[in-house]
């Protein structure tokens, strides 16, 4: 009998049961995958429930946002090494420590987490705090425009609107003079970018690419996972890293909140070549190409800073050790839940936090909770309103709990608190695009930048000190009055933000 003949002599039933235990035989073995490969025990739990009770919804779920591990990532870095050996040997230079020199001196909160990551610290770098979205669109278009051989962008968002088209002019300016541009987005954060604002890069000689590997067709339905950098990076010299995208909305111009609070930092010094050596591995996996014009030489005077001629008067410029702190889902361990986590055991005195996002896995909160118990002043400053509602919903849970621990949480009442710092003691900030959830822990790209420097760190504080002033501290002892709807989300929320 031929496969036609077959399946007409099957019963409706038959053919029924057949499919259900396709499915059901689908569903447990992508159970025992999620138990044997899925990052935390709550997250695997949720998937074995979900999957056995809903296995037609769920399994296309799991197989798109279950995975936790990017593929193909570290392959793309070794396939570009097998033609391009000298630049690929550079980019694990600046970003690995050489285990020949590696510190044992753990005193400083810097040394701590540098040791953790396997980080480099190098010195005698400048930084600038660039506060909310007009300084740092005036200082990132002022240091294209003296960009003399390449400029390197990389963010998650881009828009095309006023500021998006006043960064495009910046660099198709620059690209006139022969400037090298190269341009990586995400392609899931700027799903919405236009064909016209690529064209009009691309006409004017600009590398602008979208953060994905369309030739492989393995990673095609990776789209749970996201490069959540943002970063500049001109000749080699001179880098910018934060938490602001490109887009209108980051200078308060969102139609549903009148200020963006967000920040970014202006580096000087050698610290830029890390910053380029994290481009250049995302370069990698999007083109499988080398960047020949990058510079990886140090200067010839080591000891010689930058010079300070800004377009903007930032809040501080200062020198000192500073190290890049990249994680994400490509590592082999849990890189950024580790620096976290190194961060709040090094606070002897002060742990200051601002977040948009309060959801941290259990490995941070329990740091959190045991840096409060050693007498740490732990505060955490998040948003009162909501640019996502889902994690804005579930961090009701993580504030509530984190109060009852002594931690103090805060709520930002001027516009939306966006901006990702971290300040520990008089000794360290960190600033960059690491949020304090899920996804930014697990599932991103991200990237901070750690200065230890005196003047640079007062500068922080002064900054903190007055986004605190503009904040509500609700009380440990009064429970929080939601409106029941509020609460049935907060609910839902919680339990799907392990797997999303």
């Amino acid at each position: 009998m031929n496969p036609i003949e077959i399946a007409q002599s099957l019963s409706w039933t038959t053919v029924t049961s057949l499919m259900v235990f396709g499915i059901e035989a689908i569903a447990i073995a992508s159970a025992l995958h999620a138990i044997w490969y899925v990052r935390t025990t709550q997250a695997a739990i949720a998937w074995v429930v979900v999957l056995i009770s809903l296995p037609i919804v769920s399994i296309p779920l799991y197989w798109v946002f279950g995975r936790y591990r990017f593929s193909g990532y570290r392959e793309s870095i070794r396939d570009v090494g097998v033609k391009h050996k000298q630049s690929v040997a550079a980019v694990k230079r600046e970003l690995r420590t050489d285990p020949g020199v590696r510190s044992t001196d753990l005193s400083t909160p810097l040394e701590t987490v540098a040791d953790v990551l396997d980080t480099p610290i190098c010195d005698h770098n400048e930084a600038s705090l660039l506060i909310d979205g007009e300084t740092f669109y005036a200082s990132m278009i002022n240091e294209i425009g003296k960009a003399r051989r390449y400029v390197y962008l990389e963010f998650y968002i881009i828009r095309d609107d006023p500021i998006g088209n006043r960064v495009a002019d910046a660099l198709i300016e620059r690209a006139k003079h022969g400037v090298t541009i190269r341009f990586l987005y995400d392609n899931i954060g700027s799903i919405g970018l236009s064909r016209h604002y690529i064209q009009r890069l691309t006409d004017a000689g600009i590398d602008v690419r979208a953060f994905d590997s369309p030739t492989l067709f393995t990673t095609r339905f990776q789209v749970n996972f996201r490069n959540h950098r943002k970063l500049v990076v001109v000749d080699g010299k001179t880098s910018i890293v934060g938490g602001l995208n490109i887009g209108k909305e980051y200078t308060g111009d969102a139609g549903w909140t009148d200020r963006w609070r967000d920040t970014a930092v202006l580096l000087d010094g050698p610290v830029t070549r890390k910053v380029q050596a994290v481009f250049a591995g995302d370069y990698y996996w999007a083109a499988r190409q080398d960047i020949p014009e990058a510079e990886w030489q140090p200067a010839e005077d080591p000891d010689a800073l930058p010079s300070n001629d800004r377009p903007t008067k930032p809040r501080s410029s200062s020198g000192g050790r500073a190290a890049i702190c990249a994680t994400g889902p490509a590592d082999d361990q849990p890189r950024a839940t580790m620096m976290f986590a190194s961060i709040a055991a090094s606070a002897k005195k002060r742990l200051w936090i601002t977040t948009p996002y309060l959801v941290p896995d259990e490995t941070t909160q329990v740091s959190l909770a045991m840096a409060r118990a050693r007498g740490v002043d732990v505060r955490i400053l998040i948003p009162s309103i909501a640019d996502h509602y889902s994690v804005f919903l579930s961090g009701f849970h993580y504030e509530r709990e984190l109060m009852n621990a002594g931690v103090r949480v805060g709520r930002y009442r001027e516009g939306l608190m966006h901006q990702k710092c971290w300040l520990v003691d008089d000794k360290l900030a960190m600033i960059g695009s690491t949020n304090l959830d899920n996804r930014s822990l697990h599932l991103n790209f991200e990237m901070m930048v750690a200065v230890e420097c005196p003047r640079f760190v007062a500068a922080v504080e002064d900054m903190l000190r007055e986004d605190f002033a503009f904040a509500t501290w609700p009380d440990p002892e009064t429970p929080a009055a939601h409106p029941w709807l509020t609460k049935a989300g907060r609910i839902v929320a919680r339990l799907f933000s392990p797997i999303l």
